[in-house]
């Protein structure tokens, strides 16, 4: 029974991994072809720049324009044991990347639904889109890497700001205390001179009550 599980799991990770790449006919430089395709987890200028390091991997690659690639002497030992002919495009389709690529074994002869070669087209495929997949978990790293560093270092200045603003309110706390200082010194003196005034205007009072006797005294002379 576990083997027929585990025979089952196995046909079905299979089954998964064939799925990935599909039949069909594309246009590449205004021209039909016939080949296979496949979907890339990715952005369209990543899928075009691992596309072409992959193929490099196995001869000489020549870049076209719009995502085209074509190779017409390359080495997949995989797939046959003589050299090869390539023509793949990159493109982006309802949002998504596609990657169509025609191999030509022969005259005339395209790996396609029913070609004897088929399964191994399929499994290079697969094994770049295992590459793209984990180069794009780098990127996803990558990027949350970048984050938490960006994140960091707008902590980092805001700490900066804070210690200004810690700084700049010390000095405002500074100033007051020393204005308070002065202000209790002035009130200190007021005070002081308050006292001394109302000594002084109970002196004049009395000098008054007193200049007044000296009038009212000096009047009685006249009369």
């Amino acid at each position: 029974m576990k083997k027929i599980l585990v025979l089952l799991l196995l046909s079905i990770g299979s089954f998964s991994a064939k799925a990935q790449v599909f039949t069909g006919m594309s246009e590449v430089d205004k021209s039909k072809k016939e080949g296979v395709y496949t979907f890339v987890n990715t952005q369209e200028k990543y899928a075009r720049a691992s596309w072409k390091a992959y193929l490099s991997k196995f001869g000489k690659v020549v870049e076209g324009k719009n995502g085209t690639y074509a190779s017409s002497d390359i080495q997949i030992a995989s797939i046959s044991d003589k050299p090869l002919t390539v023509v793949s495009k990159v493109s982006e389709e309802n949002k998504k990347v596609k990657l169509f690529i025609s191999i030509a074994t022969g005259a005339d002869e395209y790996i396609q639904t029913g070609h004897a070669k088929l399964s191994e087209a399929s499994t290079w495929i697969e094994d770049f889109i295992k590459i793209v997949d984990l180069e794009e978990g780098v990127r996803v790293e990558e990027n949350k890497l970048a984050e938490l560093i960006a994140t960091q270092a707008k902590n980092s200045k805001q700490a900066e700001r804070l210690i200004r603003e810690l700084d700049s309110n010390a000095r405002q706390i500074n100033n007051l205390e020393e204005r308070l200082k002065e202000a209790k010194i002035e009130k200190e003196k007021i005070l002081t001179n308050q006292v001394q005034n109302k000594l002084d205007q109970k002196t004049k009072d009395g000098e008054i009550a007193a200049q007044k006797l000296a009038v009212e005294a000096a009047k009685q002379k006249i009369k």
